[in-house]
């Protein structure tokens, strides 16, 4: 090998080495930033996506609309104003179909080898799951004001003042972390499109329809009202119910939700990361 070659290949070295000491000293700076990279691209994959675009701005309305249609009569006639008891489930319906967006995102990365060779290149090791958490977020925060004006042509009303519009959208926003985390780990875990795509009805289906949504624990079997009333989806819809209607109870909810989401975010995220460490 020449002294010119042996320069070179010293010269990468030393140059690779400085990459590493550099992003491991400025840890914080780089996993934001590399996190605001990741997450600028996958916005721009949003917007090029139709299906993305429609469940966005269609599935929460229709689901809305059938919902309200269907039981409204029957809800009133219980004392019940369904518009102000439904936007909270269909809120938090519309945050399910966002993570499992994420999930798919994921997926795809996964199979197309873009999270192996970002393993290898010098950005911040949490900038994958960072910028998925920050697109997907924007995404549910775009679905929630999207359907809370389309309820407001139906009559909702947040009746608790400005307060409760922001604990609202934080609570909300605090559902879609964990739901991302959630399917984030799942997509991790399968790698395979077509099976994530199958499981992603898996945790959907149980949490959101037997919870306190769509109609009281009480209409339920009483043995099945112990999981309606306890599980995270139903303490979170109540207290989303809670923050935009006089008169329902705050702290229990709101309460049980914080301990529900933050327990269940750190623990998901922690999995995921892992998961993500242990890709080959």
């Amino acid at each position: 090998m020449s002294m010119d070659a042996i320069d070179k290949s010293a010269d990468i070295s030393s140059r690779a080495k400085q990459m590493v000491a550099t992003r491991r000293e400025s840890g914080l700076e780089s996993a934001i930033r590399d996190s605001l990279t990741i997450g600028w691209r996958n916005l721009i994959r949003l917007t090029r996506t139709p299906s993305a675009i429609v469940s966005v701005l269609l599935f929460p309305i229709i689901f809305l609309s059938c919902f309200l249609f269907a039981f409204g009569r029957f809800m009133s006639a219980q004392g019940i104003d369904y518009i102000q008891y439904l936007v909270p489930i269909i809120t938090l319906q519309a945050i399910f179909f966002t993570a499992m967006g994420a999930a798919v995102t994921l997926t795809k990365d996964v199979q197309s080898g873009m999270l192996q060779r970002c393993r290898s290149m010098p950005i911040s090791r949490v900038a994958i799951l960072g910028g998925l958490m920050i697109a997907y977020l924007i995404r549910a925060a775009i679905a929630t004001a999207i359907l809370l004006v389309f309820a407001h042509i139906y009559g909702f009303r947040f009746e608790t003042g400005i307060l409760s519009v922001i604990a609202y959208f934080a609570i909300a926003l605090l559902f879609a972390a964990t739901a991302i985390a959630g399917y984030s780990a799942l997509a991790l875990k399968v790698r395979q499109l077509d099976l994530v795509q199958s499981l992603l009805i898996v945790p959907y289906a149980p949490f959101l329809l037997l919870s306190n949504g769509f109609t009281p624990a009480e209409n339920f079997p009483s043995w099945l009202q112990p999981f309606v009333q306890h599980q995270p989806v139903s303490y979170t819809a109540a207290a989303l119910r809670a923050f935009s209607s006089r008169g329902e109870d705050l702290l229990v909810p709101a309460g049980g939700s914080l301990l529900w989401l933050t327990g269940l975010l750190v623990l998901l995220s922690l999995i995921a990361v892992r998961l993500y460490r242990g890709l080959s």
